[in-house]
């Protein structure tokens, strides 16, 4: 098959035209211009905690609140058996004395963090004051329970009233004591409380424990805790707007969402059992589909997703109706807004917004004709405004800083929850799926503080390491995933350092480590028996030590029944782990399989320059034993120029095709090696990784550019593109050559060309969405097109950027997203 002749552009591409000497970072970009405002719902705090609450269900969720929030600390800092001992003991009745049921030990509390102490150290005056309360009945006047309580108090939480007796407004009764009356008066008489925000964070625990063990079991109980804390707000729901179960659900599909109206005529229960019975069947539907494994129910999930964003999204507008009143100059304080329900509003509202975004167009216009919204920046930004993140605020003084770690304002029940967020979207979603905006630094400074509040927590350590490996420094992020210490009950959650160690040590070619990390996997996670299976069999593979080959082949031919579907579909990398297993067990060998793994991970983002120049040294000598193998009738058509009919169609297929050939038959003959039928599979694989890794070292971020390496880039995708015709089976890498070619054309600052051959990648579709074009010989699907569409899709906003920078408009924020200083924020 005859090569395609260079053509006048890429040569163009090779003379170094238009690259600037300089590589711009990728690890810290200018912030986005928001298309609109965001809002700031953390100064609409009106929650007065000197007020003795008119009801008893009041009463009992600020207590349950403050028990909760000491909860929560206790288990973001790693003491996680102590948490669930006392979620699982329960809330306190309003009334008795829980002091000897819940107060933590001495020394645990004393190693537990600043917030923990605080919560606790609130919660054990307001029992003391109870007793009081109870060993003195005499009535006293409100306005002097409001002093005590506020000189007792250290912050927002510290508004438990344990007190049960009747407020001195005489027959005046607040909705919530009309409203849920008759659950109030069952959960005296059985002396169980309706404490749904327990509910939910046992649902919250326990589907946490199902995402990270996978078992069906785990996830039919999450599944069951979740229904139980759906039912138990909805008890406490305001009678009109609770619906008729499923009918309500298709109906919101029509009616759109539940106006601000409504949420005026409840009192502080009704919302917030609003927002839990919305978050509750949220969660409940994810594990439903995770469980249920049927593409049939991500469609009726739908219906409960979309009843639940109702009335999110009714929650927001009340929220906005309230933020307008306080800029008109009008009193707020009766709306009684508490940063609980202004963290969980701004949490959920943002991931719809979040989520959604990441989905295809098509679908994306789909859903916002229903009501869907979808915008990335804004909802990260909304999260920002939460915690007063900013990043374009110069650092904080000492202080601002210490101000922060004490205001109450930023201790809502879901704050940690809103901080996370923007954080797993900088250093882990963004490694696989290219996103523009990203600040690594800005993700790090939200890191450092919550590091401050929980310095053992695993979550926050774990985004540390993952901080340190985006950034390339992969032996300070092994040292940190190793120093996390998980309790022995959640030791499944410990099994993601040891993958993210496993990556690490893939990356620098110690493949003794890696092996050892995969067999630890394998042998204790349910993740993915498949991919854990080729994994430990790729790593033994690659230390060449042939008394494990048994057990190699063995691995091997147990990946695929080690597949799983969730939502009806195969996960795209036990696909490419069952298709390269497959192989390894037909040819008895794999090309460079690390490596090859490696890619899905988007690792060679990670990788420093030397361990990247160290990678390709050893890709290059694969590709110099493979060129070795190349018939020579092959290596003879290179220099030969297309005849007249296969220019014709390289000119009609816009040059993408990398030489087409007219006679078709003496080709395959030509091209064939003896006992090696997947040759060309390998030959384009080793080609595009050299590619790859050529291209990461020319524009290593922050570094001068190279223009050496980016010449043998384009070189290795151009011989991609002239023998993938005669792939069999590892069809992404055409796919993947199209796309980094494109992407140092945006360097280049040729957009257009770049715009165009992506355009060409998303040009053929198949039915299910997201299909990408089949190469010419007519070979069969792209098992990662998914992962290539998300990259296309990811390069245009690319191309949008560089246009909008050279048009004089460069990346701005349209509104700070601090308002103000912290000290605004009741």
């Amino acid at each position: 098959m005859p090569p395609s002749a260079k053509t006048e552009k890429d040569n163009e591409a090779n003379q170094g035209q238009g690259f600037p000497a300089y590589n711009a970072s990728r690890r810290q970009q200018p912030p986005p211009k928001l298309k609109k405002p965001v809002p700031h719902y953390r100064h609409l705090v009106r929650w007065n905690k000197d007020r003795v609450p008119d009801s008893v269900e009041e009463q009992q969720m600020n207590q349950d609140l403050t028990l909760l929030r000491h909860i929560l600390d206790l288990f973001m800092n790693n003491k996680m058996a102590e948490a669930e001992g006392l979620l699982a003991r329960g809330p306190v009745l309003v009334g008795e004395s829980g002091e000897n049921e819940h107060k933590a030990e001495p020394s645990s509390s004393s190693s537990s963090s600043t917030a923990a102490q605080k919560a606790m150290e609130t919660f054990g005056e307001k029992q003391q004051q109870q007793k009081e309360q109870q060993e003195d009945p005499e009535p006293r006047h409100p306005q002097e329970k409001s002093q005590e309580s506020h000189h007792a108090s250290g912050d927002d939480f510290s508004s438990v009233t344990s007190s049960s007796a009747p407020s001195n407004n005489g027959n005046k009764k607040s909705s919530s004591a009309t409203s849920s009356s008759e659950g109030g008066k069952k959960g005296k008489e059985s002396k169980e409380p309706m404490a749904m925000y327990f509910e939910l964070a046992k649902g919250i625990i326990q589907g946490l424990r199902a995402l990270v063990t996978f078992d069906p079991e785990e996830i039919e109980l999450g599944m069951k805790a979740f229904e139980k804390a759906i039912k138990t707000a909805d008890k406490q729901r305001k009678g009109s707007i609770i619906g008729l179960g499923s009918v309500k659900a298709v109906g919101s599909f029509v009616v759109g969402t539940i106006g601000a109206g409504s949420f005026r005529g409840m009192n502080r229960v009704q919302k917030h059992a609003e927002l839990i019975y919305a978050e509750a069947t949220i969660l409940r539907s994810l594990l439903s589909v995770l469980y249920h494994l049927d593409v049939w129910m991500v469609f009726e999930e739908c219906i409960n997703l979309r009843h639940a964003f109702t009335i999110i999204q009714g929650l927001k507008s009340f929220m906005d109706s309230v933020e307008s009143e306080l800029r008109a100059g009008k009193n707020i304080d009766h709306h009684q807004i508490d940063e609980h329900l202004v963290s969980g509003v701004t949490l959920s509202y943002s991931l719809y917004n979040i989520i959604i975004s990441f989905l295809p167009d098509i679908i994306v216009k789909m859903l916002q004709f229903i009501g869907f919204p979808s915008d990335r920046d804004w909802g990260m930004a909304m999260l920002g405004a939460c915690g007063d993140w900013d990043p374009m605020a110069p650092p904080e003084s000492s202080a601002e800083h210490a101000e922060r770690l004490a205001s109450s304002a930023n201790d809502g029940i879901r704050r940690q929850f809103c901080d996370m967020v923007p954080i797993i979207f900088q250093v882990i979603v963004s490694s696989f799926i290219p996103m523009n905006h990203i600040d690594l630094g800005y993700a790090q400074k939200i890191n450092d503080y919550n590091l401050e509040l929980y310095p053992e927590s695993p979550f926050f350590l774990f985004f540390k390491g993952r901080h340190l490996q985006v950034t390339s420094q992969l032996d300070e992020a092994v040292a940190t995933y190793n120093s996390v210490q998980v309790e022995p009950r959640w030791h499944n959650l410990s099994h993601i350092f040891v993958f993210e160690s496993l990556m690490c040590a893939m990356m620098q070619a110690d493949h003794d480590t890696a092996c050892e990390k995969s067999r630890q996997l394998l042998k204790e996670s349910r993740w993915s028996k498949c991919a854990f299976r080729y994994l430990t069999a790729i790593t033994g593979y690659e230390r060449g030590d042939n008394t494990e080959k048994k057990k190699i082949d063995n691995l091997m031919e147990k990946v695929e029944g080690g597949m799983q579907k969730v939502a009806g579909m195969n996960l795209f990398f036990e696909t490419f782990c069952t298709r390269k297993s497959k192989r390894y067990i037909k040819e008895g060998h794999l090309l460079l399989p690390s490596y090859d793994f490696m890619l899905l991970w988007n690792t060679f983002d990670m990788m420093p320059p030397k361990v990247l120049q160290k990678a390709l040294d050893t890709i290059s000598s694969e590709v110099s034993r493979l060129q070795a193998m190349l018939p020579q009738k092959m290596k003879n058509r290179e220099s030969q120029p297309l005849a007249p009919k296969d220019q014709t169609i390289e000119a009609a297929s816009g040059g993408y095709l990398g030489g087409m050939f007219s006679n078709k038959n003496a080709i395959l003959r030509d091209s064939k090696v003896s006992d090696y039928e997947n040759f060309y599979d390998d030959y384009c694989l080793a080609f595009f990784l050299q590619g790859l890794v050529a291209y990461h070292i020319a524009f290593f971020p922050e570094e001068a550019f190279h223009q050496g390496m980016c010449d043998l880039a384009m070189e290795s995708f151009q011989t991609v593109f002239r023998y993938a015709p005669l792939i069999n089976d590892d069809t992404y890498t055409y796919y993947f050559s199209h796309y980094y070619k494109a992407k140092i054309w945006i360097h280049q600052g040729r957009l257009d060309e770049a715009q165009t051959r992506f355009k060409y990648l998303l040009s053929h579709s198949n039915t299910n969405l997201l299909g990408l074009p089949a190469l010419v010989g007519g070979k069969g699907k792209n098992s990662l097109e998914l992962f290539v569409l998300l990259k296309v899709h990811s390069g245009l906003l690319d191309i949008e950027t560089a246009r909008t920078a050279a048009a004089g408009g460069a990346s701005v924020m349209g509104s700070s997203i601090r308002s103000d200083s912290i000290r605004s924020s009741k």
